[in-house]
């Protein structure tokens, strides 16, 4: 079974999840951000409307994430994604044209003028748990929340993430 990672020193791991409701069009977005040692330096959760489709909401989560980070002046980031949809829209160019390509060009942008180092990864669901649940949670917010440090009731799942990492 895959197992949360930590990233190397010196640098940040944000994973990021989309939830989409296909009957309502609307959904949520988390992100959490993570240091070498596995302690969560930021997360956030919001709701969004108007979703074209399950990508849709993994596009705005990671826009969130990557603005939410770029802020923050974080200079070396690992981007994980349970989305390899996503992975190949942030590696390649083939989605330039596509009905999300605006967004996924304004993300490039800030990547390429905000971050000394990035790079992206997938991670299967299973190591994606925290991003996940602040995605079903955002389905039910109205405004956006974030959290310096771990948000309440999510210490378990961050807790066995840690549990489950070579020491």
């Amino acid at each position: 079974m895959a197992k949360w990672r930590k990233p190397i020193f010196d640098v940040l791991k944000i994973s990021s999840d989309g939830a989409f409701r296909s009957s309502t069009k609307q959904g949520g977005w988390g992100y959490v951000v993570r240091d070498h040692h596995g302690c969560v330096a930021q997360a956030g959760a919001g709701g969004a409307d108007h979703l074209m489709d399950a990508f849709h909401s993994e596009i705005i989560a990671c826009a969130a994430a990557i603005g939410a980070t770029s802020e923050r002046g974080i200079m070396k980031v690992e981007f994980e994604t349970d989305s390899l949809l996503l992975k190949s829209a942030l590696q390649e160019n083939s989605f330039n044209l596509s009905a999300m390509g605006g967004v996924i060009l304004e993300i490039k942008n800030v990547i390429s003028s905000r971050f000394f180092s990035f790079s992206v990864n997938y991670c299967p669901k299973e190591c994606n748990k925290v991003a996940h649940e602040l995605a079903k949670l955002g389905c039910n917010l109205l405004d956006p929340c974030s959290w310096a440090g771990t948000p309440p009731g999510l210490e378990y799942l961050v807790t066995s993430d840690l549990a489950g990492m070579p020491q």
